[in-house]
């Protein structure tokens, strides 16, 4: 049968001599993608899978990840992604919370627990898939010998079954689950429906543009399937791999596009300014989401990036995919205080609370919290910001980032971008530290920076002349050093750094 679903359509939509995804130079089809996720539906309907039945996914990016993924839309499914580095009593938490009965995990982190001797790599590199009582475990990747019950996903890709009649979902049916900031107690994860996520894609489809002649390179699931669904051929790196390699690999594969968090490009500018070279011509677009954009970074990217290429910075929360869009070029020259973001793309309707915390809504919202019934309309981001006369938004900081210093509000990220700027610093972060004995915030200023830089050159710059800031903002304490980064996104941890700070 042909699904009308459109999360399917673009697997259905044979290009000839147009691979769907080239993973270590071998191409596979979007034909064989589907064949393979509709074998996998039939089997896990012969198992006793149920319309709505909960999925965990902790997979390596591939075909497996692809093919799971579709799968679980022609079952109707509800897929949780649920990140293995997050440490073991918060994935415990998430587990009790959504109650899985299906689990796609790779092989490897279970043959990791299971062998008494790996336990200490355990420890250290802070990846568990605990058990869950009543899940149903299907292994991925290569073969490994484990001792639990288990089913390997080869198998039922490759073995023809002749599924059952599978119906069309209904768009407000829940579909994706992914985990953002919460406690461990009680973890938060957002829950989008099929409309939703499609209406997330089909606004980034039309950014990227005419697939004709476009390939895109990347090692995160979550662009994989942007690439698959704007028909533009996916080419998957070794995201291990040094800077060399991948500029090599993006000139040997005459890739044009590059899409990721800006935390994925800073190696291979730093290859390039170490080397001379810059990024290769046949790069025709870099869209850069899934963090902070900051100007210092484009002014360097700009610096290495031919003259054609597109850049394209979006805004976006794990509630509301994508919000606004702004040409890259255009916000390394903007001078205004705090962060431009741009206009919202369409049907993103933003406004700005009388808190100052920007408001959003359109098709693209989440349906819920996993663990609450409902959801506020319009969606309260967190962020704080305004809209100026042009009609861009502009972002000057996180409401739960905000410091309270002597009865001032210090909003860091409406000076961020200003300290960013400085010649010499990569990414700088502003953190309050409560002081008992002042009874007062402690501000201190993290600075990760290439060139030498002292305390003192620093201050003196943000006191007076091109990077001055307000005094009532300007920093106690300015330390010099790595900044730490978690997650999938690789985004600042700024809990760690006030960690650290505080003692």
């Amino acid at each position: 049968m042909l699904f009308t679903d459109e999360l399917l359509k673009p697997l259905q939509i044979t290009t000839a001599g147009q691979p769907a995804l080239v993973e270590k130079g071998k191409p596979i089809s979007h034909a064989e993608i589907f064949n393979s996720a509709r074998r996998l539906a039939a089997h896990l309907q012969n198992l006793g899978f149920a319309r709505g039945d909960k999925v965990v996914i902790a997979t390596a990016p591939g075909p497996d990840f692809l093919i799971v993924v579709y799968a679980m839309i022609m079952v109707r499914g509800v897929l949780a992604i649920i990140d293995p580095e997050m440490g073991r009593e918060n994935y415990r938490a998430k587990l009790r919370q959504l109650d899985p009965r299906w689990a796609f995990v790779d092989g490897r982190l279970i043959l990791l627990q299971e062998q008494p001797l790996l336990r200490w790599i355990i420890r250290n590199v802070a990846i568990e898939i605990p058990r869950h009582p009543g899940m149903k475990l299907i292994t991925t990747g290569p073969y490994v010998p484990l001792m639990q019950p288990h089913i390997p996903l080869r198998k039922l890709k490759a073995k023809a079954i002749q599924p059952e009649e599978l119906t069309e979902t209904t768009a407000d049916e829940p579909f994706l689950i992914t985990y953002t900031s919460g406690t461990v107690s009680e973890p938060k994860g957002v829950v989008h429906t099929y409309h939703s996520l499609h209406a997330t894609i089909s606004q980034i489809v039309r950014l990227m543009g005419a697939p004709e002649g476009q390939r895109v390179a990347t090692h995160l699931p979550s662009f994989m399937l942007m690439g698959l669904s704007a028909s533009i051929p996916v080419y998957l790196w070794d995201y291990a791999k040094d800077a060399a390699w991948k500029l090599d690999f993006i000139d040997k594969n005459h890739i044009t596009l590059l899409f990721g968090p800006p935390s994925d490009y800073l190696e291979l500018l730093r290859e390039c300014e170490k080397t001379g070279r810059n990024l290769p011509k046949c790069l025709q677009h870099v869209m850069l989401g899934s963090a902070p954009v900051y100007p210092a970074f484009l002014t360097k990217l700009i610096r290495h990036l031919p003259e054609h290429t597109r850049i394209t910075a979006l805004y976006g929360m794990t509630e509301h995919l994508m919000v606004t869009a702004i040409d890259g070029r255009e916000k390394a020259r903007w001078q205004g205080k705090g962060d431009i973001l741009g206009k919202p793309v369409e049907g993103v309707k933003v406004s700005i609370s009388e808190e100052g915390e920007i408001l959003v809504e359109s098709p693209q919202l989440f349906a819920r919290y996993w663990h609450l019934d409902s959801r506020e309309t319009p969606h309260r981001s967190g962020d704080l910001g305004y809209i100026d006369d042009s009609g861009n938004l502009i972002l000057t900081g996180r409401k739960k980032d905000m410091i309270i210093r002597r009865n001032m509000n210090i909003y860091p990220g409406l000076y961020e971008p200003t300290i960013n700027k400085i010649p010499g610093i990569t990414e700088a972060v502003m953190v309050g530290v409560y002081d008992e004995e002042k009874f007062d915030e402690v501000v201190w200023l993290v600075v990760e920076a290439e060139n030498p830089l002292t305390e003192g050159e620093i201050k003196q710059q943000l006191r007076s002349g091109k990077y001055s800031i307000d005094q009532e903002a300007l920093p106690d304490h300015i330390i010099f050093r790595t900044l730490p980064r978690s997650g999938r996104q690789n985004k600042v941890d700024r809990q760690a750094i006030r960690r650290e700070v505080g003692g």
